[in-house]
């Protein structure tokens, strides 16, 4: 099974994140310095999901073989 399929799903997490942080920006619900730190780490949060899910599948799979 090939994972190329791995690098547009990464993609569109950064986007979707990125995008979720904008509108929250536009809307005025960052009023703190932790809450605006929390929106921007929003994009690598939304990316790492198919990978973390990726790898969770690949361990799920190894114990079940064994």
């Amino acid at each position: 099974m090939t994972a190329t399929w791995l690098g547009p799903l990464v993609v569109v997490g950064f986007l979707t994140g990125l995008t979720i942080a904008a509108v929250l920006l536009r809307l005025g619900r960052l009023r703190s310095p932790a809450s605006a730190l929390a929106a921007s780490a929003l994009p690598f949060v939304f990316a790492a999901l198919p990978v973390l899910i990726l790898v969770a599948f690949s361990v799920i799979v190894a114990a079940w073989r064994q």
